[in-house]
């Protein structure tokens, strides 16, 4: 038997004729006319090559291969509309495990509130964590990661998003630094020592391009891997730290920094912020859930 042969509707028909073994009653269980469900019924013993009923005296009666049939069919048919419908979603029964590429802040600062919640929605739901980087992109097509927090120019044409925000940028520097009394100008800006962040996005390249265009540049003394590292350090030396303004705003006064703009010659494009995630992905219900609880948790 050949599915290609068969009109989905037939099997409807069949599981009403096997089950009520009438095709007065089956017609109207499936809101049809009688002869439509003759025709169907002609049809499916021509499929399976067998009367499937048969009359015995006053009543229908199943044959062999029907009786067959009706112990096959009703799971089938479960098994099928699962396929075709959506399943309903559920958290609390959920177990598997996601790989999640984001940044230090987004995990030390942004996320605790809304793990903690997971882990009492969700607790058969396992998150791995990774520092994001530009070269993930690949690791999200290839299923390595599954969903990525990140700041983007574009998104892919294969990678589906959701934009969180956008932000420019903002200087950050201790009570004690030379420029903490003062506007801080281009020059004062250039030769300045700079402490940069090296991992979690490229927090780097937007402000070195900038000033390129102004054919300036800025000297790098010191890269750290992570933003409270370049806080903690900033606090106790006399660096300068450029950073998103949402960041700066947020973790300076912990730090005890000053915030400064960054001198209006310098113009950074916004720095899009996006979740995302693979088109194969797309249409997962446990995926769903929790990039839309990480959506919900991230644009707050």
């Amino acid at each position: 038997m050949e599915l290609s042969r068969i009109n989905l509707n037939l099997l409807i028909s069949l599981y009403y004729l096997l089950q009520l073994k009438s095709v007065t009653a089956a017609a109207n269980a499936q809101h049809i006319t009688q002869p439509a469900m003759s025709r169907n019924l002609s049809q499916l013993r021509e499929i399976f090559v067998d009367k499937l009923m048969v009359r015995v005296g006053n009543n229908m009666q199943l044959t062999p291969r029907g009786e067959q049939l009706w112990t096959q069919l009703p799971d089938a048919l479960n098994h099928l509309e699962s396929l075709l419908i959506p399943s309903q979603f559920e958290p609390a029964g959920y177990h598997g495990e996601f790989n999640i590429a984001t940044t230090d802040f987004i995990t030390h600062d942004l996320m605790p509130p809304l793990l903690a919640q997971l882990q009492q929605d969700a607790p058969g739901l396992s998150l791995h964590f990774h520092l994001w980087h530009p070269g993930m992109m690949e690791a999200l097509r290839q299923g390595r990661i599954d969903l990525a927090a990140c700041i983007l120019d574009t998104i892919p044409h294969d990678i589906y998003g959701k934009q969180l925000g956008c932000d420019g940028y903002s200087c950050l520097i201790n009570k004690h630094h030379p420029l903490a009394s003062q506007p801080i100008t281009l020059n004062d800006y250039t030769k300045a020592d700079h402490i940069g962040i090296s991992a979690g996005g490229d927090k780097i390249r937007a402000v070195d391009e900038a000033l390129s265009q102004l054919n300036r540049q800025r000297t790098m003394k010191l890269t750290v891997p992570f933003i409270h590292s370049a806080m903690a350090i900033t606090r106790q030396a006399n660096y300068v730290l450029t950073l998103p303004t949402h960041i700066a705003l947020r973790l300076g006064p912990e730090y005890d920094l000053i915030t400064q703009p960054l001198p209006p010659q310098i113009k950074i494009p916004s720095s899009h912020y996006y979740l995302i995630w693979h088109q194969r992905l797309q249409g997962d219900p446990a995926h769903r859930y929790l990039r839309e609880r990480m959506q919900s948790s991230l644009s707050n």
